[in-house]
Parts: C-alpha cells; structure tokens; sequence
C-alpha cells in the first residue's frame, strides 16, 4: 500500500523540497507551503491553524526547525505528525525513515536522532569486534583501526579544571613534561592529580628516572622507550604499556623496529610502536612513508601517531586539520592518536574524538569518510540554498545616532553577559540565549520608564547574536569587532 505523506514548508524552502522528494519511491507526496518565508519563522499552532481541515494523510511532516510540539498539529488534524529534517535537502532520509517504520520524533528534527542512531549502533558495533591488541587499565587497545583510542597531553603547567571541560572525549590523560625536566616530586604528584579523573594515564619525558617514577605513581602508559633508554625502564616493564619512538631521526621504522625486538627479548610484553609525525614542510612527507613501513612491517604491535606535531604546527582552524589526519592515520593502520587541546587547538579533543566515529564506520563499510551520520561541518554547509536577487536601495556603512545609555556585552567562561549604564540605571544580566537576553534587557528598562532608541536596540541585537555565535564556538569575542574573517568575496565590513 502507498503510504500518503504531506510535507508542510515555507516559500524560500518549497522548490528545494520539490526536488528533493523527486527520487522518493513507495510513497505518494504533497507539500502544502505556508505564506512565511522560511521555517524559523513558523510555529505549530500557526500550522495546526491551517491544516486543521486537511484530512487523507497517512504522515504530516514538519520542517526540522518549526518551533514547538507537532502533537498540536496531530491533534487538530488526526494524523500522525513529525518533524522533518533541518534542511530541505534531506527530507528524503526522514521520508524513508517512516517507510521502513522507524519512529521520528514530534519534538526534536529527525537528523538529531535518525543518522545519529545509526551511527551509534555502527560504532558499537564496531566496539564490540575490533581485534584486540592487549589490555591497560581496563583499556582495549584496537590493533589497527577501527576504532581509535584518544591520548589527551597535558602539560605541567596545565590545570586539571581545563582537563575535565574535555576529560569525556579522551580515552588517556598523558601528563608531559620539558626538555631537561628534573623533579621526580612534581611528576608523582601531577600523575596522581591525573587519576583523579578517573582515566588511564600516561608520562611523557626525556628522563628515564622520571618515567619509571611516573610508572610507580600509577602512570600506565610511557612515552617514550628509544634505542637509548630501554634497559633503564626494565624495572617497570610489566607494568606499563610503553610506546617506542625513535632516538634518532633517520631510518626511524626500522630503529622502532629494532627496539620493539630488543624489548620483546628483554620482556617488554605492551608496547606500541611510533615513528613520530613531522610537522608541516619539515618533513611530513618522510615521516608518512616511516609509518607506511612499520604497518607493512608489523601484525601485532598497534601503532601510535602524535597528530599534535601537525595541528599544533600550522596556522589553520584545527577542526579540518584534526579530520584529514585521522583520515590518514587511518589509511597507516595507527590506532592510537595523541593530540592536544589548549590555544588555537582548543576543542581538539573532542574534534579528534568526532573524526574518530566518522573514520572508523567509513572504514567499516568500505565507503568514503561523507554521508556516515558523523559530521564535522561546522562553518561550511553541504549544500547551498539558492540565494534572491538584491531588491530596493543599496545601503552602505552608516553612522550611529547616539542614545542616552550604553551597553557592555562580552562573554564569560559560560554566558553572555550584558551591561546597561545610563538613563533608568544599571542592569547586569546573563545568559546563552541572546533574543532572550535583549529581550530581558528591553522589558526591564521599559519598567524603569526608558525606551531606547529603536537603532540603539537594532544594534544591541546584532551584538548580542554575535556574542552568541561566539560562546557557540567557544571563539573570542569582542564587541564592535567582526567574529570572524570574510572570505575574499567583498569589502570587509563586518561579520
């Protein structure tokens, strides 16, 4: 039996939507669009209003970002109402979704919970047949990806407070010291705040004496064994997991090579082999082809890869950056990825984390890391809605009229925070949501007798969504400065 479904829409979104119902099978579609421009702007009741005579329907679905309970709508019309996806686009997986009887939610967009519900139960999957390496702490090492396992270093001058916004997404805290580090104190007590956080960790220095001391103080990972220090870490062999890196920086798989069997005969029975990453132009290339050896070369060692030394070293936002190399870790067989989160790469846990889900069902189906229900689009869009033509005058740049009161908005470490000065006093007030913060601050000031000028509240608005986008990204923000940097499609005038 044809299943009749009704798609509900907004003008600008229609002859999207249009096309993209074109290539549905085994249901007979209708869309009734609703004289708003687009679905933001729509919310159920204004829906059920006008659909409360339609009847025949099987399904209504919803534009993903129609506001509100589609029961309403369900109730005023007798059928069964859902929403849809947020983007026109993709109405075709909500669509087929109901035909294979699955559930869509009245309340929440179908691509918050259909693709990522499947992606959940492809990576559990994929958790519960990976080839196993060894055990550390509890901690399956995969022995080749999928899946990954997540190193988060931290540097002694870290504070653990920074380490908890992150801890969720990072399998092992490793805690690093300096070149030339020589306190064998500060390192058992920096590995115990670690295991506070109740994760596996790992100690990361130049000092043999340092690394047995980190070991006894409860670290379970070392970074790193080398050609140089192997006999002086034999008092903790068993019982740690130590990655082997290479002291010298030519022939590095096949020093790794040569130190894995050296330890293997020493008794070393955890271990994982790294080459180590070159940065950019400094001989990225090379180092890609020392990890390609060391897969072709070894079955049974799982393999390590800094993806720090390349994130950390280029000027370029870390989240395509983090992508592309657990792509490619992935192509080298390496399982174990070390990154770092602080400064410009800040976020690069769960980035990696992310990267992670994507790569590892891609490479469980054989596919491409797109279209996998993991995702790391954040400032770029797949498609591109079609955009109207410019209409009426052209406006430039023009000048404030100044009004008898100024705002202060800037962000703290959790909200946007707002400040009033002037005619009706001081207002303090606190938030994430910026139409409610505006609208907060304009209620409160009409109670107090003061109407700001309608340019002074347009302006206070604009503000207060680009504090928003900020706290959204976790990015700086500063006001009257653009958020971001345009690309070089026009004059600069602000974004």
């Amino acid at each position: 039996m044809i299943v009749k479904i009704l798609l509900v829409t907004g003008k600008l979104a229609y002859p999207i939507l249009a096309e993209a119902v074109k290539s549905i099978k085994g249901a007979e579609i209708d869309i009734v669009t609703m004289s708003v421009p687009v679905a933001a702007l729509m919310n159920v009741r204004y829906i059920a209003e006008r659909l409360k005579n339609v009847r025949g329907y099987d399904y209504i679905i919803l534009p993903g970002l129609v506001f509100g309970d589609a029961t309403v709508i369900e109730k005023a019309t007798g059928i069964p109402t859902v929403k849809g996806t947020e983007e026109a686009w993709d109405i075709k997986m909500a669509v087929e979704a109901l035909l294979q009887g699955k559930s869509l939610s009245p309340r929440e967009p179908a691509d918050k919970f259909v693709s990522r519900g499947d992606s959940e139960i492809q990576l559990k999957e994929i958790e519960s047949s990976f080839k196993e390496a060894f055990s550390v702490s509890g901690l399956k090492i995969p022995l080749r990806p999928p899946p990954f396992r997540i190193f988060l270093e931290v540097s002694e001058k870290q504070e653990l407070s920074d380490v908890r916004r992150v801890e969720k997404y990072v399998d092992v805290v490793v805690v690093g010291f300096p070149v030339g580090h020589d306190d064998r104190e500060e390192v058992r007590r920096k590995v115990k705040e670690a295991l506070e956080l109740g994760k596996p960790v790992g100690i990361d220095s130049d000092s043999p004496s340092e690394l047995v001391e980190g070991v006894k103080a409860g670290a379970t990972f070392v970074f790193n064994m080398n050609e140089r220090n192997v006999e002086a870490l034999t008092q903790v062999k068993r019982d740690a997991c130590f990655v082997v890196a290479p002291y010298e920086v030519d022939n590095r798989s096949q020093v790794v090579l040569s130190t894995l069997k050296k330890a293997k005969e020493m008794g070393f029975d955890r271990m994982m082999a790294d080459p180590v990453l070159s940065p950019p132009l400094k001989g990225f290339v090379d180092s890609i082809r020392e990890y390609s050896k060391l897969r072709d070369a070894l079955n049974d060692v799982p393999i390590m890869m800094g993806i720090l030394n390349f994130t950390e070293l280029i000027d370029a936002d870390s989240v395509g950056v983090n992508a592309s190399m657990v792509a490619i870790a992935g192509e080298l067989g390496a399982s174990c990825l070390l990154t770092m989160d602080k400064g410009k790469t800040r976020w690069s846990a769960w980035e990696t984390r992310e990267a992670g889900k994507m790569i590892s069902i891609a490479m469980s189906k054989s596919k491409l890391p797109k279209d996998v229900g993991v995702d790391l689009l954040i400032l770029k869009d797949k498609r591109r809605i079609p955009r109207e033509q410019s209409k009426g005058l052209e406006v430039g740049r023009n000048e404030p009229v100044m009004d008898r009161g100024f705002s202060r908005i800037y962000l703290s470490d959790e909200d946007i925070v707002i400040e009033w000065k002037g005619e009706g006093g001081e207002i303090e007030l606190h938030g994430k949501d910026a139409l409610s913060l505006g609208r907060s601050l304009i209620r409160e000031l009409e109670k107090r007798g003061v109407k700001p000028s309608l340019e002074h509240t347009l302006y206070i608005g604009y503000e207060l969504s680009k504090a928003e986008v900020s706290l959204s990204i976790d990015k700086n923000y500063i006001q009257d400065k653009p958020v971001f940097r345009r690309v070089p499609n026009g004059e600069n005038i602000d974004t």
